[in-house]
């Protein structure tokens, strides 16, 4: 069935929202708002519909070319048909309706999207699947398990698709590609240099991984992982800092420290977009002021921890992972924070529920959850935050929904401001700063 309709606008998820004649709702991949189209019904639902644009009748101005060639079939880009500026706009539109729709929060309360410096080569981190038998790296094909072979991501830095052109044609991965399932390459921003992880279902030799590691240029260390909490490496053993990728940060973050670095093994989670983490960083620091004591309940490797805790007499950090904390406190070593930082090895519940048994209060509580949100700590939550919470959220839904729990819980909601982490896709973060209602 063919129709003509008008898109008005952009849902989260990057579609386009059209009315069909029956007053349901299609959504539409790939168009811009105001635009008419021809449609294509694919599937066809109680209320709504899927399809796709067999025709743009009246294009939008902020529709461009898609620089990608691999844009419409693999599943990583939603928004590279529309200017930059579009993309933008629209992530402010999707932001406030889906927190006002979700969440009840008037839409005023947010203040906008702040663009990332670069729309393109800005993730300094590509995680890609191996094909059986070629050893070739792709993306998964939107809507499909099947693959998109990919020789160059017009996301990752360049070192990292320099890299990426170069692991196919190693023989060293040739040998080792038989039992390997994906791949994760990763930058190490202050040397220039890459890492490179892979998963395997054997174990493969040694002599293979440094050699992998010798013929891919501007290779740091290579990891691997079978089993267990951690990866093997680093290959060669002899890398600077056990192979761990390192990033600048600012002085003013560190004062006295000369040069100041996260340094953070491959495999750990660090932000795709490391101007925007930066960018992040600092207004973190700008609407915390001087918290004293701030508990960090997702704390990762520190990332956020660590510039509070610069402003802080006491700053504590908990997460599950078990390579994160030891390069936490690796850097908080290195940045001269040992003394004042404390990292644990816990689950945020865990952590949440022993501070509430020890009637333990802090003034300032970081979250920054997956994207599942963090439903589970809101029954300790006020008990334990006692003025403030920031809570940083890659996931505008599950936000919206704690959102509206902290505010039946006595806080109220003093900023909300999305910064665009992941340009050419619908994706963005979001910090929010809540204070307790007196």
């Amino acid at each position: 069935m063919s129709l003509v309709v008008e898109i008005e606008k952009l849902v989260f998820g990057g579609d386009g929202l059209a009315r069909l004649p029956d007053g349901r709702v299609a959504f539409v991949p790939e168009v811009a708002p105001g635009e008419r189209v021809r449609l294509k019904i694919l599937r066809e639902d109680k209320d709504y519909a899927l399809a796709e644009a067999e025709e743009i009748l009246s294009p939008s101005p902020d529709r461009r070319k898609p620089p990608c060639p691999y844009f419409g079939l693999c599943g990583g880009c939603q928004l590279q048909h529309l200017a930059y500026e579009a993309q933008v706009r629209a992530k402010t539109e999707m932001l406030r309706e889906t927190l006002r729709r979700l969440g009840g929060l008037p839409e005023d309360l947010v203040e906008g999207v702040v663009p990332s410096p670069r729309e393109f080569h800005y993730r300094h981190r590509l995680r890609f699947h191996v094909e059986p038998g070629t050893g070739a790296l792709g993306f998964v094909k939107r809507r499909s398990h099947d693959l998109v072979l990919i020789r160059r991501c017009l996301l990752g830095e360049e070192n990292l698709n320099l890299a990426l052109e170069k692991i196919p044609e190693s023989d060293a991965w040739r040998r080792l590609q038989a039992f390997a399932k994906r791949v994760k390459i990763e930058a190490s921003p202050a040397e220039g240099l890459v890492t490179l992880l892979f998963w395997i279902t054997v174990e493969p030799s040694s002599e293979d991984v440094e050699a992998l590691a010798r013929e891919i240029p501007g290779m740091k260390s290579v990891f691997y992982w079978v089993r267990g909490p951690k990866p093997r490496g680093p290959f060669p053993p002899e890398a600077p800092h056990g192979g761990r990728r390192l990033f600048p940060v600012p002085r003013e973050f560190f004062p006295g420290v000369e040069k100041p670095l996260y340094l953070v093994r491959p495999g750990v989670f660090t932000q795709a977009n490391w101007e925007i983490n930066l960018r992040l960083m600092k207004i973190l620091r700008e609407v915390a002021g001087s918290p004293g004591r701030v508990l960090d309940l997702h704390a990762g490797m520190g990332n956020f921890l660590f510039p509070l805790a610069s402003l802080s007499e006491e700053a504590r950090g908990v997460d599950t992972d078990p390579g994160a904390i030891a390069d936490g406190r690796y850097t908080a070593e290195y940045l001269g924070l040992a003394e004042r930082v404390t990292l644990e090895r816990i689950s945020a519940t865990e952590a949440l529920i022993e501070t509430w048994k020890a009637a333990e209060t802090w003034p300032l509580v970081l979250l920054d959850p997956p994207r599942g949100g963090c439903r589970e700590l809101l029954r300790y939550l006020p008990e334990v935050a006692t003025e403030r919470i920031v809570y940083i959220s890659c996931d505008p839904p599950t936000l919206a929904r704690d959102l509206k729990l902290l505010l039946a819980a006595g806080y109220e909601v003093e900023r909300i401001l999305g910064l665009d982490m992941f340009p050419q896709t619908y994706h963005l973060e979001v910090l929010t700063l809540l204070r307790r209602r007196s």
